[in-house]
Parts: C-alpha cells; sequence; structure tokens
C-alpha cells in the first residue's frame, strides 16, 4: 500500500510540474500571440475574467488579439502555484502584466486564479480570474 501511495505521490508531483509549466507556456504563446497553441488549450466554455471584470470568451479572446484591441507585450511571473483535485489543477500566481489596450500601453500587477480540467482532447484552461494586487 505504501508503495501505491508513493507511485500516486510522484504521478501528482509530475502532473502538478506539467501544469506549472503549460501555465508559463501560455504567457508565452499570448506574448507571441501562437494562436493555434492556444486554441487547443483553451476549453470551449473558456471564462477569462480581467482584473477589471471583463469577461471574455474563447472566441471574444481571439477577436481582440486578432484586431489588437488587446495585445500582451510582456507578462512577468513573480510566484505561482499548483494544486490538484482529482482531475482539476488550480493554479494561483502573481505577476505584472504589460499591455497595450488599443494601443495605449499599461502595467498591472496582478494576483490571478486559472483552473485547468482534464478533458478527452488533454488539459484545457475553462477558468481564469485576476484582481490588482496592491501587494507587488
Amino acid at each position: 500500500m505504501a508503495n501505491s501511495q508513493s507511485e500516486d505521490l510522484t504521478t501528482k508531483m509530475g502532473f502538478a510540474s506539467k501544469i506549472q509549466a503549460l501555465h508559463i507556456k501560455k504567457f508565452n504563446w499570448i506574448i507571441n500571440q501562437q494562436l493555434d497553441s492556444l486554441q487547443n488549450l483553451f476549453h470551449d466554455e473558456l471564462h477569462y475574467i480581467h482584473s477589471n471584470g471583463w469577461k471574455e470568451s474563447k472566441a471574444e479572446i481571439f477577436q481582440d488579439m486578432a484586431s489588437s484591441k488587446l495585445r500582451y507585450d510582456d507578462i512577468i511571473v513573480h510566484s505561482s502555484d499548483v494544486r490538484l483535485i482529482d482531475s482539476t489543477a488550480v493554479v494561483t500566481g502573481k505577476g505584472t502584466f504589460c499591455v497595450q489596450m488599443v494601443g495605449k500601453p499599461l502595467e498591472f500587477k496582478l494576483y490571478y486564479t486559472e483552473v485547468y480540467v482534464i478533458t478527452n482532447q488533454g488539459i484545457k484552461l475553462i477558468s481564469r480570474h485576476a484582481c490588482k494586487d496592491s501587494g507587488l
């Protein structure tokens, strides 16, 4: 039984590392507008909530990227943590987000939560919520 628990822990730790790496890659894909990679990662039912309460769907995110309404220039992750619950991973993190909103440069220090689920199509981001972090 102890060996089974050890194997389960090793598997969980490996999955947490995979989610952590994917969460960082996602930010690079957003900066570089790698839409095909984002298309594969984003769940069709994604809710992407910005720090000002603006909620976007998967389709709206891609529309805004295509029109340059919202462009990410840089994302610096200061800290992040992954928690696993069954087939769900919850990432909480803090970062600095440098964006252009309709051409106007802005910088936000944010605290964010991302929820990833395992589906038949692989790991998918289904929810993201951010709020301003005055502690950064």
